[in-house]
């Protein structure tokens, strides 16, 4: 499936028990709020069904076009930021829209603003582009909540991530509702179990299979933060040393196994395919690339008639592997905890 369409699974639509800060209700209450949330969520997968099915209605080269879905979802943002609502409608100066589109560098918004007609926006004011002395206003006729919704998002993702149009930052928030806990925004505290649900299900698969079962055995420290990618890392209880990492995004996983003792079972590596072999041999650098000196930072091991002393900071570093791969590291991973 295209990556577009794998996009909607960090859609958040489910609001039971959240918690809204009031200064973004805009004098609603929690329960018009939360329909108006209901209803961005509704329009913004319309929008991604819309870029899916026809890319070149939406300014896209075609479906697999990630940086054209990019700016067309970021666009709606910002715009939002740079708003002020008045009885549920989004007025935007252009003398607030205009500099920050020339910083993004788009040089089309009206055809942005277009865009959202056929998800229910309906803007007037604006002509044929962006102008300082512009005055644009923003409805959403189909629920009168929804701009309300809109705004606080948009606000709040802005305040510690930053808007662009043409980089793709905030697919981790994006409709989030935890971002709404606190004013000013903060990051909301997250969990594997977060990222996991934000994660396009092929990926997600993978590093569920790691996940379950290294989670009894190691402590999880989350690194990174939203917005770029998280390198989750899992030290084991029982000597306090790191045994697996992941690097995460929407799309992507990254599986670095500390392979400390593969010297003393690399016949194990018999019959795995070349793809993971050459990642064991190629991959990373020898010992002493780094700032570590300690000759205790070093894979040791012989294969193939070749002796290899690999550094632990950047040795089996596994790309994006498929289900058929994690079969094998998972192999590999519970010979490692044998000698661990």
């Amino acid at each position: 499936m295209i990556r577009a369409e794998k996009s909607l699974t960090g859609l958040t639509k489910n609001f039971e028990g959240v918690s809204i800060h009031k200064n973004y209700l805009n004098g609603l209450d929690e329960e018009e709020f939360l329909s108006g949330m209901e209803a961005l969520a509704q329009a913004f997968e319309s929008l991604y069904a819309g870029m899916i099915n026809e890319p070149q209605a939406y300014a896209m080269k075609d479906a697999d076009d990630i940086k054209g879905l990019v700016k067309n979802m970021n666009f709606l943002l910002l715009a939002a930021q740079k708003g002020v609502l008045r009885n549920g409608t989004l007025e935007i100066d252009g003398s607030a829209l205009a500099p920050a589109l020339k910083e993004a560098k788009v040089t089309k918004p009206e055809q942005y603003f277009k865009i959202l007609e056929p998800q229910g926006f309906v803007t007037t004011g604006l002509a044929k582009k962006v102008e300082a002395s512009e005055k644009i206003t923003v409805d959403y006729p189909d629920s009168p909540h929804l701009l309300t919704a809109l705004k606080a998002m948009a606000d709040a993702v802005g305040a510690f991530s930053g808007i662009n149009p043409n980089q793709g930052s905030i697919y981790f928030e994006m409709l989030d509702h935890r971002v709404l806990a606190n004013h000013p925004a903060t990051e909301p505290k997250a969990s594997m179990e977060f990222i996991l649900s934000k994660m396009r299900s092929d990926s997600r698969d993978v590093v569920e299979v790691f996940y379950e079962f290294i989670k009894p055995l190691a402590k999880c420290e989350l690194k990174g933060g939203f917005g770029h990618y998280w390198t989750p890392t899992f030290t084991l209880k029982s000597n306090k040393k790191v045994i697996l990492s992941f690097k995460l995004t929407l799309d992507n996983h990254d599986v670095k196994l500390n392979l400390a003792n593969l010297g003393k079972y690399t016949e194990a590596l018999d019959g795995f395919p070349e793809k993971l072999i050459g990642t064991i041999k190629d991959g990373g650098w020898g010992c002493g690339g780094c700032r570590a000196k300690s000759d205790d930072c070093a894979f040791s091991f012989d294969l193939d008639g070749q002796s290899y002393r690999k550094c632990r900071c950047g040795s089996f570093v596994f790309d994006k592997p498929d289900q058929n791969d994690t079969e094998l590291l998972l192999k590999l991973l519970k010979k490692e905890l044998e000698f661990a």
